[in-house]
């Protein structure tokens, strides 16, 4: 079996997930941002899959742009095994449904979908060493899921949810999110996935910044140059905040991540990072 792995990462979570998928089934390691401007991609793999972090599961539909638009440059679906899993914090809601969709648009089909809770520095330390065995176990199923290659298994949101919890959900946060955003990209007529690139003007620099670049180096995207020795953003951001969260002086902050902690997988390097250029 013929494996390739392909990842999203801005705080290491999903680069740790793919790698330790691609070490369980002897698969090839390939982050998103090192192909995502190739018009084409054909899929050599017998088995392919894409791991990636939740972004907006009640604002949108859960895939960050760059997932979506490497999906679109995909080829040679129909004949492939495709599973993917997404990384989260909180609900990843039907982030799996609505990527399977996405899938099935482009001529293929999605064999299995899982979700994953991660752990992060504000959980107590009980609840951290319970979070790293959960992902452990959960981790072992979905490699032994893939190694038989079976189908069918989409872990997303139940009907109920969807029914009763979802609309509740809708009404309460998606205004006030899209306030938000309207308010960090200074506009006020586009449409969500639009404002996000633009969210990137809520970033700033504090006196802390020693021009190191790190910022640059890191974005997956491109999307900071340095000037005069201070990051510039670009406006084609993908808000992963592998910037704010790798800056080795903590000196990025601003109104986008005035409700963020500060966080990276204590598993991932940043010369792992830097390697997804």
């Amino acid at each position: 079996m013929s494996a390739i792995i392909y990842y999203f990462s801005g705080t290491g979570n999903s680069l740790f997930v793919a790698r330790e998928i691609a070490g369980k089934i002897g698969g090839q390691l390939i982050p998103i941002s090192s192909v995502i401007n190739e018009a084409k991609l054909s899929l050599e793999a017998d088995v392919v899959g894409i791991v990636f972090p939740v972004y907006y599961a009640t604002n949108d539909c859960g895939i960050p742009l760059i997932v979506n638009r490497f999906v679109h440059n995909l080829e040679n679906l129909p004949s492939k095994y495709i599973f993917a899993v997404c990384t989260c914090g909180n609900m990843p809601g039907t982030t799996i449904e609505n990527f399977a969709k996405l899938v099935k648009s482009q001529g293929g089909e999605l064999a299995a979908g899982f979700t994953l809770k991660m752990s992060d520095k504000t959980l107590t330390l009980e609840k951290q060493e319970k979070a790293l065995a959960y992902q452990k176990e959960k981790l072992n199923t979905i490699c032994e899921y893939v190694s038989a290659k079976k189908k069918g298994r989409l872990e997303t949101r139940g009907v109920m949810r969807k029914i009763f919890l979802a609309p509740l959900l809708y009404l309460a946060i998606k205004p006030a999110f899209s306030r938000r955003y309207r308010k960090l990209a200074a506009s006020s007529k586009m449409s969500f996935r639009v404002l996000i690139p633009l969210a990137d003007k809520g970033f700033q620099v504090d006196t802390n910044c020693s021009g190191c670049g790190t910022c640059a180096k890191v974005c997956p995207v491109g999307n900071i140059k340095m000037v005069e020795g201070k990051p510039v953003w670009q406006h084609g951001c993908e808000t992963c905040l592998a910037c704010y969260s790798w800056c080795p002086r903590e000196a990025i902050t601003g109104q986008i991540v005035s409700y963020n902690e500060r966080y990276h997988h204590p598993d991932v390097k940043l010369l792992e990072m830097l390697r997804e250029k």
